[in-house]
């Protein structure tokens, strides 16, 4: 499985497809363009001197940090995510963590969940204590997103990667052209 954004695993696997189809340099050519998006991203959040603090929620009730490679992504966004750690598998956390961690902004992308379903889950946050002192409620900085943009390997999370920019960052970055990919949600 694996564990990076980077990961050879997913541009080897486009490749290739691409050559069992007979276009293998339209493949080439996809991959390249991947990864070109992400340099772009990423060399434009290495000027940032601010990094919001962020929680990407793998799971609402019980609540789930990331994992795998979506911690690289918000770091590739210009993001801090302090729950889950690159290359590693998401875990379930105590309500206590994320209390402590503050997050700034909070992205709700269940594993697998389309945008409509995380909203409807979304809403069991209101009656979590201190929910509401959270910086990132305060601000109105809570986002549900469609889970696959951050849990399925492959070209999905170089928009995942372009969507988190935004969301950290919308003035440095434009809202991506994602159908159905996120909402603010006001909970």
């Amino acid at each position: 499985m694996a564990q990076s954004v980077h990961a050879g695993r997913s541009a080897y696997d486009i490749v290739r497809v691409a050559e069992a189809l007979g276009v293998r340099e339209r493949g080439e050519k996809l991959v390249a363009q991947l990864r070109n998006r992400l340099e772009m991203v990423r060399a434009k959040t290495k000027r940032l001197n601010y990094r919001p603090r962020l929680w990407v929620a793998e799971w609402v009730d019980p609540p789930f940090c990331c994992g795998h490679w979506v911690p690289e992504m918000v770091e590739i966004a210009g993001g801090i995510e302090g729950l889950g750690k690159k290359g590693q598998p998401s875990r379930r956390i105590g309500w206590d963590e994320v209390l402590s961690w503050q997050p700034e902004v909070i992205v709700l992308a269940p594993c697998g969940y389309r945008l409509e379903q995380t909203l409807r889950d979304a809403e069991t946050l209101r009656n979590l204590p201190d929910w509401a002192n959270l910086p990132a409620v305060r601000s109105g900085q809570v986002y549900a997103a469609d889970g696959d943009y951050f849990s399925c390997p492959g070209v999905r999370l170089v928009d995942g990667v372009e969507l988190l920019a935004h969301l950290l960052h919308p003035e440095q970055f434009p809202t991506p052209t994602l159908p159905h990919g996120f909402v603010r949600c006001n909970i």
